[in-house]
């Protein structure tokens, strides 16, 4: 049970919101790291081992007859993820993978693995599945399922191949399209035997599933040694859809120069000719899509603090809210050192970029931060800074002072949508404020009815999501809930949680960070819980799939945890706020 006091309004001094909980005797304090927690794919509910976040094992690539299979397609360094019949251990070869997929009459595909001797049969290719340098795969040539057909008609432009390719017939052309990485197209000439492959059946202007920008460059961060012809900025997108590791592009109509790029770490610049287009993630999101029954590690792997609570660069002091960078660098809201701490891939220090200069209000200090989040197009951090009742934006290179941006909000959680509009939960007046770029009032979009527990109320509202569809995803210290307010709604639905305070499956006590993935599967920082909870689309109740084994610091344990994100590869960070880590 909860504590009585554990309801009132928590202070606001030295506690990421949260007042002391008192600690049984046989309890004590520890200091590690941040969590880092790889996923794995699940397989007939099978756990493939977890490295680093890799997600599955290794391949051979030579071409002897064992590694062919007639009237199915190889596609090497290729994974189909989910529709799966069955999993097999002890496979020797791709070839006898095959034979077993060709056994089951609804079997169309299959993936394998040759240093785990796995095999893993499909009914379907979907859309194709994604990149791993650690798979082979193989699909059957005469299916094309999930494809609507029209006949006589051509869709211009969108290309991913720079020629066309020879196909047999259509359903061979469908094939190839399931198979390449962002094809959501396809057109096929019988008469010439020629497949297009194509991103989108939108214009040449045009790109579907990543946003325009004209008159903007990003320097830097390029895939390839020297940008690539391409006829249309449509092209240029296609094959930035075809790189799995490009997130943005940048094109020239003039020169007709298409560059492919990892991130918008650097930010951008305004520029006359060049058109950018890039991919917009929910902030805290994952890239990949994930298996809706996917499993993560049990044990985590400490990436940050450790060292004891402090205020060296190597420690942290109640760390709360975190971000993570494309290149999986983390920034921390390391609460009682008033300061933001930026913590680079494999580093064992951190390096302070804003704040660091003692509590206080000084635009070169930061009382309390909780959260904190990256403006891409501005290249600036964004701070909850929440005993200054402020939020600060703060240069991201050298920056030696902070902006404040909107005052008089007593701030707990930051997120921002593809339109650069800033989402801010209001602790104090139980509130949620949208503010569109450039506007300092904002408008309410979440709770703002006084303090409550009714579906158009919040109990002080804690970390926010903001999904591609402007919907808000609101976690709450005093309601054991999760609630999703879609746009311009006067009430918010619940989507996990508010079966009272408890362990149990069905209830939440005291929820912290909250990320939604692309099935709207909703996953919680379950605070006093000790655990991160998953609640599907429309659950009654939730799953956990890290911590829920007590209070602790063993690997298989969190203490406290508050901040959750996923990076772009699907891996989960957890910020605990007991362990400093």
């Amino acid at each position: 049970m909860v504590p009585d006091n554990m309801l009132l309004e928590p202070p606001f001094e030295g506690a990421c919101l949260y007042p002391k909980i008192t600690e049984p005797p046989r309890r004590r304090w520890y200091s590690r790291k941040i969590f880092f927690i790889p996923v794995s794919v699940l397989a007939t509910m099978l756990i493939i081992a977890v490295v680093l976040g890799s997600v599955l094992g290794s391949r051979s690539t030579n071409n002897a007859p064992v590694n062919m299979c007639d009237g199915f397609v190889r596609h090497e360094n290729w994974d189909i993820y989910g529709n799966d019949i069955s999993l097999v251990g002890g496979v020797i070869n791709y070839a006898t993978c095959c034979s077993i997929c060709r056994a089951n009459k609804e079997c169309a595909a299959f993936v394998y693995s040759p240093s785990s001797k796995e095999c893993w049969s499909k009914k379907s290719v979907e859309s194709g599945g994604i990149f791993n340098d650690k798979k082979i795969s193989g699909y059957k040539v005469n299916v094309c399922n999930d494809f609507v057909s029209k006949d006589r008609w051509n869709i211009p432009g969108n290309d991913i191949l720079s020629s066309s390719v020879q196909q047999p017939d259509y359903a061979s052309c469908c094939s190839t399209c399931q198979a390449i990485y962002g094809c959501l197209a396809f057109t096929y000439s019988p008469s010439s035997q020629q497949c297009w492959p194509k991103t989108s059946m939108s214009s040449e202007h045009m790109c579907d599933g990543l946003v325009r920008k004209d008159g903007w460059d990003i320097p830097g961060n390029d895939i390839l040694p020297s940008p690539v012809q391409q006829p249309d900025y449509a092209s240029c997108c296609s094959k930035c859809q075809a790189t799995p590791e490009c997130i943005a592009f940048t094109y020239s109509p003039s020169s007709q120069r298409c560059s492919l790029k990892t991130s918008m770490r650097n930010g951008g610049n305004s520029t006359g000719d060049t058109i950018t287009g890039y991919r917009f993630l929910p902030l805290r999101a994952s890239l990949i899509d994930i298996h809706p029954n996917a499993k993560w590690s049990k044990n985590g792997i400490t990436i940050a603090g450790g060292n004891g609570q402090g205020s060296g660069i190597n420690q942290l002091s109640k760390p709360c809210g975190l971000y993570v960078d494309d290149d999986q660098t983390i920034y921390v809201a390391d609460q009682l050192n008033h300061r933001i701490v930026e913590w680079k891939w494999n580093a064992t220090s951190g390096q302070v970029v804003a704040g660091g200069n003692g509590q206080g209000i000084g635009d070169h200090q930061l009382n309390n931060p909780y959260d904190v989040i990256i403006d891409k197009e501005r290249d600036s951090l964004l701070v909850c800074d929440n005993s200054n009742k402020r939020v600060v934006r703060w240069p991201r290179r050298n920056g030696t002072s902070g902006e404040t941006i909107s005052s008089n909000i007593s701030c707990v959680g930051l997120t921002m949508d593809e339109n650069g509009s800033l989402y801010v939960s209001d602790n104090k007046i139980n509130e949620v404020r949208r503010y569109l770029r450039g506007e300092s009032q904002g408008t309410v979009i979440a709770g703002g009815n006084e303090y409550g527990n009714r579906l158009n109320q919040l109990g002080y509202p804690q970390y926010l999501f903001v999904d591609r569809d402007h919907s808000v995803y609101v976690s709450e210290w005093n309601n054991p809930r999760v609630m999703k307010w879609t746009e311009g709604a006067k009430e918010g639905i619940i989507v996990a949680g508010d079966q009272g305070q408890g362990n149990g499956l069905t209830q939440l006590t005291n929820t912290q960070g909250v990320v939604v993935d692309q099935l709207g599967t909703v996953y919680v920082a379950d605070f006093l819980n000790d655990r991160i909870m998953r609640w599907s689309r429309g659950a009654k109740e939730g799953s956990i799939i890290v911590g829920g084994n007590g209070q602790g610091n063993q690997s298989n344990q969190l203490n406290r945890p508050v901040g959750l994100s996923f990076d772009r590869h699907g891996n989960l960070y957890v910020v605990e706020w007991e362990n400093h880590r």
